[in-house]
């Protein structure tokens, strides 16, 4: 048991340039035919998926490490719970589940952030749609745009290297992206509605703009959160618990706040959040335990911030499914050694207690980046004195909770390997692809030619390639 691994399952390509009927034809690979299989015929749902847990056994057989996986990372379609399923099996056959697989399974914490806030970005279609109009606007017109950013430079002294961003609709992240460049660009906006008669209609009022400045500092926790869940070069299970924790206290705080306007749109919000989180995720919890930063002081604190004197059941849920996964740990080294090292214990002066002070208990920053090296160096030192809890730390740590970096994956700069124009590729031709592309990331070659200047002279449309390419996919 040990690594958690990131299943890809990207089925559905968009396209919102062009209808259907314009689209033009290709022949579809092999690739593209089994997503369509598994989406639209139910008849051939479980024979499909099943063909898939045998292709990605074998994989796990010749790599050797089909009794090293302790979690998979999948994001939220209906159609891999069947896959969940044949794996399960045939994992439980080999004996190589941890705790039966009750934690196999692992949603992926970026799409279900993303259905949380698309189901509350469609009642506030109003002012955000005056904004998006109003950009499109201001950039469909090369002459009109060249203008716009004169005016911003030299009458209101601003950074014209910051861009309108226009949204795209398969990605909310655009969105607040869109809605943080117009609030930089307000005044410019502002002056603009007055002196462009055509540009009226999209013009805000006074309260609209405060509606668009409190929206997008609500959406800005949800954007951070998405942010730091999608890294691929640290752990992201110990922060599981932070990010999910602050996307609940914001919604329950803003429920009860005083903007009325967002009400509904909380409360759809809420709706999916409960189904998804009401429970947070026991193993993951754990990890956060685990984290030498946090520990168990910090699942207290936000507990009891969320539930107050009812918090403590809560808290004693995770421990107890910490116990239980320990207890695994500790079959496991007394099947594979005669002899375990007397002073790994859960009990006593616990490795557990938290040694941080309740000021930086409820931090405000989500830094990732370099701190997570600290607490792997602290679990490879305390492995001489605990050995089966830093293995069970080793192995939570390492589960991913997105499958976004593993999608990532399939982009060589700023074109997807896979899109709609080129969905005929081979099997064999894309995974080439990728793995010239890991190879000349891992030379450097890659971060050289995405610094090279464009040769474009079509400021416009680079323009546009760059709001296109805002968006993660999510």
């Amino acid at each position: 048991m040990g690594m958690g691994m990131a299943v890809d399952d990207n089925g559905k390509l968009y396209n919102e340039y062009e209808s259907a009927a314009k689209k033009p034809k290709t022949t579809t690979s092999k690739v593209w035919l089994d997503m369509t299989k598994l989406e639209c015929e139910d008849k051939t749902l479980l024979k499909a998926q099943c063909n898939h847990s045998d292709e990605l056994i074998l994989c796990l057989l010749q790599w050797n490490i089909n009794k090293k996986i302790s979690s998979i990372t999948l994001d939220n379609a209906s159609y891999n719970d069947v896959l969940v399923s044949s794996l399960k099996s045939r994992f439980r056959a080999n004996m190589a589940l941890l705790c039966d697989g009750a934690f196999f399974q692992i949603r992926c914490c970026g799409h279900i952030l993303n259905l949380i806030v698309q189901a509350g970005l469609k009642l506030i279609d109003d002012v955000v749609g005056k904004v998006r109009n109003g950009i499109k606007h201001i950039k469909k017109s090369g002459p009109r745009k060249k203008r716009f950013y004169e005016i911003a430079e030299k009458s209101f002294h601003l950074n014209v290297t910051r861009k309108l961003h226009q949204d795209v609709c398969v990605g909310w992240n655009s969105t607040y992206l869109m809605l943080e460049s117009a609030l930089y660009f307000k005044d410019v906006l502002v002056y603009w509605g007055l002196h462009d008669k055509d540009f009226k209609i999209f013009a805000l009022s006074d309260e609209e703009w405060g509606n668009v400045n409190i929206l997008c500092k609500f959406l800005k926790v949800f954007y951070d959160v998405t942010c730091i869940f999608s890294g691929s070069k640290y752990p992201t299970s110990n922060i599981y618990f932070r990010g999910v924790w602050k996307v609940h206290n914001v919604l329950l705080d803003t429920a009860n706040g005083p903007h009325t306007f967002l009400t509904p749109m909380v409360k759809e919000m809420q709706e999916k959040f409960n189904k998804y989180w009401v429970e947070y995720s026991l193993v993951l919890s754990c990890a956060t335990i685990l984290d030498p930063r946090y520990k168990l002081n910090y699942v207290e604190y936000c507990y009891t911030k969320l539930y107050g004197e009812h918090s403590h059941e809560f808290v004693q849920t995770v421990l107890n499914t910490l116990r239980i996964l320990f207890d695994e740990y500790l079959k496991v080294a007394q099947c594979n050694s005669s002899s375990l090292i007397g002073n790994s214990t859960m009990t006593g002066a616990s490795i557990l207690e938290s040694t941080q002070h309740d000021s930086n208990v409820s931090g405000a920053a989500l830094d990732e980046t370099e701190d997570y090296k600290a607490f792997l160096k602290y679990w490879s030192k305390s492995s001489i004195w605990y050995s089966e809890l830093s293995l069970l730390a080793r192995d939570l740590l390492a589960i991913p909770i997105s499958t976004i970096a593993s999608e990532s994956a399939f982009s060589v700069g700023k074109l997807k390997v896979i899109n709609y124009m080129r969905s005929s590729l081979k099997p064999k031709i894309v995974q080439a692809v990728v793995c010239l592309d890991d190879w000349m990331r891992a030379k450097g070659f890659s971060k050289e030619m995405e610094q090279e200047p464009s040769f474009s002279s079509d400021d416009d449309e680079e323009d546009d390639d760059n709001d296109a390419n805002a968006a993660v996919t999510l």
